[in-house]
């Protein structure tokens, strides 16, 4: 498909005289001082074999909850087919502030393509959608609504989103309220990224490509306490709102292998779910527990030359890179000796060998002291692998906000 182009439409008070024409430069100069930036993104997989994703939809209209944390003007969306081999066809959608569950606090204004009202989506493709005029804070959510005609195929998705996911029988993509709508399986459909047109104050967007504890596994469901919600809430408090935080994590995403219905392996993922992202200045890199739990036998310094190769790519794309030291997983069910040693070997190289750009240590801020391979009472979520949103809130502190000004 055909790039979308954006038109930046500014309101021009002019008057000609004597052949001269004079604008209004304040509102000119004011359309100068803002940019497009990545606000929100979500990693994208292939369908499971059974349930939503892969039933797909038909005359049917999905709704989905998402928060960028930013404040802008104008918003665009994108959605993905990348894992399909099927044309997708949407015949509408729309998009709102969010009010409650399915409800948005207007009627949902109308999303174009290229100027349709519909779109179709090549497989393997993204497209953006045209420039909205909807206003959003970094207190608002976005409600974003897909109507199918005839049959979706099976979806592209993230699955696992710790977000309600709505549907609703026949063309409800331009109703405000609630009635008719139904919780699905949660994920997000085909919608994997949101830009806002937003002040340049907002220098850069750092993806975190993680797993389940960046997915925010265990937090409250439609609560926003990801860690990297509140990263990004820190962000607006204490840094002025310089960055954007993208959430590319997956539940159980590896950084050696690709299981089923665990995502493509992170660094298959460095292309479409960081460097393509705009204004991305920054990658967090929180992997690894994944490959240690599921096999123990794997050693140090197979995922350090993993994690090397990862870095040279960033740098090659002039993307900084952050690495995020693994955290305790004893009493997680998959716990061995051996693969604590592993985790440990690897931290030991993250703080000390000067290979990423900037260290975040999560291991050290959530292991108890008493016993190093394990999590603090006070942040473990119950399982003994994810935080509790202490945990979560606690790993979002732990960022010193300094480093993404190199």
């Amino acid at each position: 498909m055909k790039k979308v182009r954006i038109f930046l439409y500014i309101a021009l008070a002019a008057v000609v005289v004597g052949g001269i024409l004079f604008v209004n430069q304040g509102k000119e100069e004011k359309v100068k001082e803002r940019h497009w930036m990545g606000a929100w993104m979500t990693a994208m997989q292939e369908p499971f074999d059974d349930g939503e994703s892969h039933e797909g939809f038909k005359d049917q209209t999905v709704r989905m909850v998402v928060k960028p944390h930013v404040d802008g003007d104008q918003v665009r969306i994108r959605l993905s087919n990348v894992f399909s081999d099927e044309v997708l066809k949407v015949d509408k959608v729309s998009i709102g502030i969010t009010k409650k569950g399915a409800e948005t606090k207007e009627d949902p204004v109308s999303v174009s393509f290229d100027g349709k009202k519909d779109v179709r989506i090549p497989a393997g493709e993204r497209t953006y959608s045209d420039s909205i005029p909807i206003k959003i804070s970094k207190d608002e959510a976005l409600t974003v609504s897909l109507y199918f005609k005839g049959e979706s195929g099976p979806a592209t998705w993230h699955p696992r989103s710790m977000q309600t996911t709505y549907s609703a029988d026949g063309d409800a993509a331009g109703k405000a309220g609630k009635d008719g709508f139904k919780s699905i399986e949660k994920g997000w459909y085909w919608l994997d990224g949101v830009d806002v047109r937003t002040d340049k104050k907002v220098k850069g967007s750092i993806v975190v490509l993680g797993s389940s504890i960046d997915n925010g596994n265990d937090s409250k469901v439609d609560s926003n306490h990801r860690w990297t919600d509140y990263l990004s809430e820190r962000i607006n408090e204490k840094a002025d709102g310089k960055w954007t935080v993208l959430n590319a994590g997956i539940s159980a995403n590896q950084l050696l292998d690709s299981p089923e219905e665990k995502g493509e392996k992170a660094p298959d993922r460095l292309k479409r779910d960081v460097f393509e992202q705009t204004g991305v200045k920054g990658v967090i890199v929180h992997q690894g527990i994944n490959d240690i739990r599921h096999h123990p036998e794997t050693d140090a310094v197979t995922i350090i030359d993993e994690m090397k190769a990862m870095i040279k790519e960033a740098h090659k794309n002039g993307v900084e890179i952050y690495g995020v030291t693994i955290s305790p997983y004893n009493d997680s069910g998959k716990y061995t000796a051996e693969g604590d040693r592993t985790r440990r070997k690897v931290n030991a190289w993250m703080r000390n060998s000067g290979a990423f750009d900037g260290v975040i240590d999560f291991d050290k801020v959530l292991r108890n002291p008493d016993d190093p391979s394990r999590l603090q009472p006070k942040y473990n979520s119950g399982d003994g692998l994810h935080p509790n949103e202490a945990g979560y809130r606690k790993m979002a502190e732990t960022v010193k906000l300094k480093m993404f000004d190199h």
